[in-house]
């Protein structure tokens, strides 16, 4: 369950993204693919409004959001839950106008430790 939160938290910022910005071509793609011989990797990416560089590194703390009616939870408690699973959350934009991508690696069999967790 908790792959399923992080992807749909991912896909829906990227709509709102897309949503706010002015370009007529909104466009969302993800993509799965093996990230290494027991690793899977899959990214989220839109051509929305972009993240600003001033905002890269804080984008996963918790409480930080840069929209009026959000809670800044998200991508904090989707970091938190890749990380339990053994992997990582990641972004990667060009900056404002630019877009953004998301990307969640996680290993296939995820630790032992982590089923007691999420069961």
């Amino acid at each position: 369950m908790p792959l399923l939160q992080i992807v749909v938290n991912l896909l829906h910022n990227a709509k709102y993204a897309c949503e706010a910005s002015n370009r007529p071509d909104k466009r969302v793609t993800v993509r799965a693919k093996a990230a290494g011989p027991d690793r899977v990797k899959v990214e989220v990416t839109d051509n929305g409004i972009g993240i600003p560089p001033e905002n890269i590194t804080r984008i996963f703390s918790q409480g930080f959001t840069t929209r009026k009616d959000g809670h800044g939870f998200g991508l904090h408690s989707g970091a938190l839950a890749a990380k339990h699973l053994g992997g990582t959350l990641t972004v990667q934009s060009a900056g404002v106008g630019c877009g953004a991508t998301f990307t969640l690696e996680l290993p296939l069999h995820p630790p032992a430790e982590t089923k007691k967790v999420f069961d």
